[in-house]
């Protein structure tokens, strides 16, 4: 058939069958801009739409989106507390409190459990293989639920070492800083409050030395397995890639080995939090220092290591990682290109002053 009458490689190309097929969709946006329109009238937000009228078959487009436009209510109208400019402060310190608050409730009371019943005639006695599991077990779901939790809300740092460490990296701006750790110390106290008000007996879960472990081994013991922290936090968390989400879960892990590693010698303190509340409570040891000096440490040794890597762009060396399976399974050199991997730290400016933006 020849393409004059309409027909065109056997379909219907004729004028008729074009408008009919334009009406159609005409009537069809308009119906869904009507429902759309009654939709908004019985929303939160009927002043908002009260001056205008149904829409019409018109420009259905338009009058839709100007519906949705005219229901956004704009930050100046929101009022109190919406236009206050530290409000973002006041959510991140609000929401290191509450999360350091629950990591180290939930922590302390299995802790404190594990404790009670490992030796109950010599509270100094070594951590059997249970109860020392009990304890790493307690800490890193505490931490790793948690920190799941208020990642979006204040980054879920509950420690002031990892706080220190996005500092360094420029994640954390110092005014916040400055803010966040007394609330994270705040935190800590209340819950080991609780913890001594709500269970029987004396607190137990204060940080000490043990099993012969001086304070030097201490010290450099606590500055190692925070580094370990805080690496996790950097290249999980502080790295945006396809495992970022997951990075609650390596940060649990981290919690866990620790505690597996070094309870028997130093009760595993990791954050100075996390030793200064149950200080308050049942008193400070003279080496109590190790517990901030060491941790804080560990904090600028993981941001000397992360800073060497990300001025050797080592992303360059094992590229492909973050590839789906299909880009995967195909030869390096016929990949398409990779894009930077992206953080709040620039490559070059551990080495040259600069500092990242957050």
């Amino acid at each position: 058939p020849s393409h004059h009458d309409g027909y065109l490689y056997g379909k219907d190309y004729s004028l008729e069958r074009l408008l009919s097929h334009s009406n159609h969709h005409r009537n069809l946006d308009t119906n869904i801009t009507i429902a759309l329109f009654e939709s908004l009238s019985s929303s939160r937000y009927p002043s908002a739409i009260s001056t205008m009228t149904a829409p019409t078959s018109h420009n259905p487009v338009k009058q839709a989106v100007d519906a949705v436009h005219a229901t956004q209510v704009t930050p100046a109208k929101r009022g109190y507390p919406y236009n206050l400019p530290s409000r973002n402060l006041i959510v991140v310190v609000l929401g290191e409190f509450c999360g350091t608050f629950m990591f180290l409730l939930l922590s302390f009371i299995g802790a404190q459990t594990a404790l009670v019943t490992n030796s109950p005639d010599d509270s100094s006695a070594p951590l059997s293989p249970a109860s020392l599991m009990y304890i790493a077990s307690s800490f890193g779901t505490a931490i790793a639920v948690n920190v799941w939790i208020f990642y979006r809300v204040s980054g879920g740092m509950f420690n002031p070492a990892v706080t220190l460490g996005l500092l360094l990296v420029g994640a954390v701006k110092p005014l916040a800083g400055l803010c966040i750790i007394p609330a994270q110390l705040a935190a800590s106290i209340a819950a080991s409050a609780v913890v001594y008000g709500v269970l029987p007996g004396p607190l137990l879960v204060n940080n000490t030395l043990g099993n012969g472990a001086t304070v030097a081994q201490g010290f450099f013991i606590e500055m190692l397995l925070t580094a370990q922290l805080v690496l996790t936090v950097y290249f999980l968390a502080v790295e945006k890639h396809r495992a970022t989400f997951l990075a609650p879960i390596g940060v649990g892990i981290s919690v866990f080995i620790a505690h597996i590693t070094a309870t028997n010698w130093t009760g595993t303190s990791i954050n100075p939090a996390r030793s200064f509340g149950p200080a308050v409570i049942a008193g400070f040891v003279n080496y109590h220092w190790i517990y901030w000096i060491g941790p804080f440490a560990g904090a600028i040794l993981s941001f000397l290591v992360y800073a060497m890597f990300k001025w050797l762009e080592y992303q360059t060396a094992n590229p492909g990682q973050d590839d789906d399976m299909e880009k995967a399974q195909k030869p390096v050199d016929q990949r398409p290109p990779l894009a930077p991997r992206d953080s709040g730290f620039e490559v070059a400016s551990p080495l040259e002053g600069g500092h990242g933006q957050p």
